[in-house]
């Protein structure tokens, strides 16, 4: 039986279609981004770059990682959509593998940011990104959550195997 039966106020696979479309574009978007990031770094003279050497590198190294990260998300956001409209349990898989790891890698790289910049736990802007932080993961939680409920519907409208024999 699936956690959810419908979306909010629509149904369970609409709103995992607007989940997924939501996901794809936000994924572009931050691939656009992240290609105006690494033009800005190449348009930055020696003096800049000799100022922020090895802050440079962090942010290039976590530019390169965000752009990864876009580019699965990408790649499972359209598996999503494709398989919530074909029926195809095994195509919705992959986002409910990758959305948990993505949470993870931006929430760990959340706390190296402020180990990096050494913010006083007394500071407004750190209780912020805790905030930020805390309501994003448990909106990313909703939404796997909605997505593993319609792929068990999937699941069982094709008649797939509850479990393994072994």
């Amino acid at each position: 039986m699936a956690v959810f039966e419908r979306c909010c106020c629509c149904s369970l696979r609409t709103g995992c279609l607007v989940f997924g479309t939501l996901g794809l574009v936000m994924a572009l978007v931050n691939i656009g981004l992240e290609i105006l990031e690494f033009v800005s770094y190449g348009l930055a003279t020696e003096e800049e770059l000799q100022f922020m050497e090895e802050l440079t590198k962090v942010f290039l190294a976590t530019s390169i990682l965000s752009l990864l990260q876009s580019v699965v998300s990408i790649t499972t956001y359209s598996l999503l959509i494709y398989g919530i409209h074909q029926a195809k349990y095994k195509l919705i898989l992959p986002t409910l593998v990758w959305n948990p790891i993505n949470v993870c890698i931006d929430i760990i790289t959340i706390i190296f940011y402020s180990v990096l910049f050494d913010i006083d736990l007394h500071d407004l802007f750190l209780h912020i990104v805790i905030i930020t932080t805390a309501v994003y993961a448990l909106v990313s939680l909703l939404c796997w959550l909605y997505v593993f409920s319609h792929w068990r519907m999937v699941k069982v409208q094709v008649g797939a195997p509850e479990k393994l024999e072994l």
